[in-house]
């Protein structure tokens, strides 16, 4: 049992109480103070549990459970004879998993060690994976990305083999790799502290739902798991991106003074909203919230949200670990839209990517962002699809509810959907069922989607614009990368020319476009939004007050005349330098700390 303790990755950590800096970038804003837990794995994520006695049988039942479900996967993936490469790998990893040692030492892990089955299973094929290693014939030595394999499908299947008890200890602030969205969901209840990464952008969906969480963040830490081990105290510092390990009393105390105050102004929020919300010329512009969660709509209803701009499904498919039935769908959907009231709600459908897929049959993709993910992935599992629409429809009866496409690029696809719509509406009838008539959106955020927006708006009721997506497709940068995060320019001037022309085609077919991206919910980016025509914005709860602040204190003459001088800018420096500019000589005293930071043009 010591030789698998000495594979863990954290024995790399310092062991001296020494407090040590790291410099991160900030994608959260708040302080905290705590204690680390690292989470491991990339699909299931999962951090080390030790377990009273009494719950060690429960726990061998819910591997053995997480083996048959792991196996009848790679039986199924095997069935297919054509590919005689692909069934002999997975062949292998049939043996591999079969392989009788292999679960009694990680049952023997747990029941010995009082540990979870997640841990269990990586500390000992961790030891297997690194004998492999050190094996001298290159052929068998790469047999080690086999066993990993099988170690990440042991670790996906135990999602689905028994439910873990997820829940962090008091003060808790994590530290991966990365954090999926709905581990992040998974932790919440646990009310964690903060969270430190090594990769994630400031408009990946983790950092977005961190920020709806008023949960602080840092990310681009190299090799930070190397670096820390479980019950490290550390200090994180969301406006600063700083990073204190093991600090020093007098750093402890300052900051716990700093931590506290960040806690009371997050319980206490912002002031309650009154009355409509009106630029100093008169125009009203309305906001909405972006929510995974029935919970978050209290709040953004006394920061003055008009309904739900965008409700993002997929949280569901998280939360159920797998694609949620119609009961569940039709319950989680009306719950919402009863909340969101007359002033509606849009739920996008599953905006997912294959590797999110539970049963872990999807071969995994070189380029997600480029493969088959959103609508595409919803088109070749129709019946899921199906499904989804049924419940939406079944939903929308007495309740205000749209629908929403992610990742529409083409005509051809809103049409495909109005069939299956009418399809599912026919089969409802049949069967006396009543629904309601949701009213049909199109997420705008691929290229191609810009190009064809006036055949788009003919089809649709509304528009989205989803500019995270947007900006990362149309300056070919992935959004998550940090090793281009300074080529991800929000204020390019191919993204401003898109956006308008996005809300000119909306104004012209007199529908409505909702800005729901990160872009609406920046109070730098807001002013140049409405200059551009925007009037509907759709953000997270807690940049509603200070969003709102912004608008209230400027006249959409000042934004229009701000657009002119930034569209006739040829390079993306070009237009912050303008901007900047505009906004010192404008509206200085609203915007004292966040004018574009010319090295740093990646945190805005």
């Amino acid at each position: 049992m010591n030789a698998f303790n000495s594979k863990k990755p954290n024995s790399h950590s310092p062991t001296a109480k020494k407090e040590v800096r790291l410099n991160a970038r900030a994608v959260s804003r708040g302080i905290a103070v705590g204690k680390i837990i690292c989470l491991h794995g990339r699909k299931r994520q999962f951090y080390k549990i030790n377990l009273e006695a009494s719950k060690i049988e429960r726990e061998i039942r819910r591997f053995r459970a997480a083996a048959r479900l792991a196996t009848r996967q790679l039986k199924k993936i095997c069935t297919d004879k054509s590919d005689s490469t692909k069934a002999n790998i997975f062949d292998a990893h049939l043996l591999i998993l079969g392989d009788k040692s292999l679960h009694s030492k990680i049952e023997t892990n747990i029941s010995e060690l009082k540990i979870n089955a997640e841990w269990a299973v990586k500390i000992v094929t961790d030891d297997y994976i690194g004998k492999y290693k050190s094996i001298s014939d290159e052929h068998l030595r790469e047999r080690y990305i086999d066993l990993e394999d099988v170690a990440e499908r042991l670790l996906t299947a135990l999602g689905g083999g028994g439910k873990a008890a997820l829940s962090l200890e008091k003060n808790s602030i994590i530290v991966a790799k990365e954090v999926m969205p709905s581990t992040l969901i998974e932790l919440a209840e646990s009310q964690p502290l903060a969270i430190i990464t090594e990769n994630g952008g400031w408009t990946s969906h983790t950092f977005i739902l961190a920020r709806e969480m008023n949960l602080p963040a840092v990310t681009g830490v190299k090799r930070i798991l190397r670096r820390v081990k479980n019950g490290d105290e550390v200090i994180v510092n969301g406006y600063d991106g700083q990073i204190i390990l093991n600090p020093v009393e007098e750093n402890r105390k300052k900051y716990q003074i700093a931590a506290g105050e960040f806690q009371r102004d997050k319980i206490a929020g912002g002031e309650t909203a009154k009355g409509k919300l009106l630029t100093l010329d008169g125009q009203e512009i309305k906001i909405r919230a972006n929510l995974d969660l029935p919970k978050g709509y209290a709040e953004a209803k006394r920061f003055g949200a008009q309904g739900i701009g965008l409700y993002r499904s997929e949280f569901l498919f998280n939360q159920f670990k797998g694609f949620p039935t119609e009961s569940e769908q039709i319950t989680a959907y009306r719950k919402i839209a009863k909340l969101a009231g007359k002033e509606g709600i849009r739920i996008r459908t599953f905006d997912l990517s294959v590797e999110q897929l539970a049963d872990g049959t999807e071969e995994r993709e070189k380029n997600p962002a480029l493969g088959l993910r959103a609508g595409r992935l919803s088109f070749s599992h129709p019946k899921e699809f199906r499904v989804q629409i049924r419940a939406i429809l079944q939903a929308s009866t007495e309740n205000n509810i749209s629908l929403v496409l992610p990742m529409v690029s083409d005509v051809a696809e809103i049409r495909r959907v109005k069939k299956i719509i009418e399809s599912e509406k026919d089969k409802l009838k049949r069967r006396k069922i009543t629904f309601g008539n949701p009213r049909l959106g199109a997420m705008i955020e691929v290229p191609a989607a810009v190009l064809t927006i006036d055949e788009i708006a003919a089809e649709v009721e509304f528009l989205c614009l989803g500019t995270n997506d947007l900006v990362q497709y149309l300056l070919a940068v992935d959004r998550d990368n940090e090793a281009v995060a300074e080529w991800f320019r929000t204020l390019h001037p191919a993204v401003l020319r898109s956006l308008k022309m996005v809300l000119q085609a909306a104004e012209r077919r007199k529908i409505p476009a909702v800005v729901c991206g990160e872009m609406a919910g920046s109070p730098v980016y807001v002013p140049i939004l409405l200059g551009l025509g925007a009037n509907e914005l759709s953000m997270n709860v807690h940049s509603m007050p200070r969003v709102r602040q912004i608008v209230s204190k400027i006249a959409l003459e000042e934004t229009r005349e701000l657009v002119k001088k930034l569209e006739i800018c040829r390079t993306a420096d070009e237009v912050e330098i303008a901007a900047a500019e505009f906004y010192r000589e404008k509206w200085a005293h609203l915007f004292p700390d966040e004018i574009f930071p010319a090295k740093n043009k990646s945190k805005k």
